[in-house]
């Protein structure tokens, strides 16, 4: 004898076609999402420097850079000794 297994679903049950369709919908919202971004991301363009010039039409400048030796450390040793009163009554 076999016995018949009857699946009773209630009424919170969410049915397969439910979570198919959410799962789709899911799936294109991201895509859309993705296509989006990546729109922005080609279109954005970074704004360019404009040179400022005061005083004058000059376009030539002179820059110096001078590079100095890292200083060392100063090595010191010490002794701190921490003491804990109580509070006074």
């Amino acid at each position: 004898m076999e016995e018949e297994v009857s699946s009773t679903s209630s009424a919170s049950d969410i049915s397969n076609k439910t979570i198919v369709v959410l799962v789709i919908l899911t799936v294109i919202i991201s895509i859309l999402g993705t296509v989006v971004v990546l729109n922005e991301v080609s279109n954005f363009r970074s704004p360019q420097a404009q040179p400022t010039v005061r005083g004058g039409s000059s376009s030539q400048a002179q820059v110096t850079l001078t590079i100095t030796e890292k200083k060392q450390p100063v090595s010191s040793s010490g002794l701190v000794t921490l003491e804990i009163l109580p509070r006074a009554k």
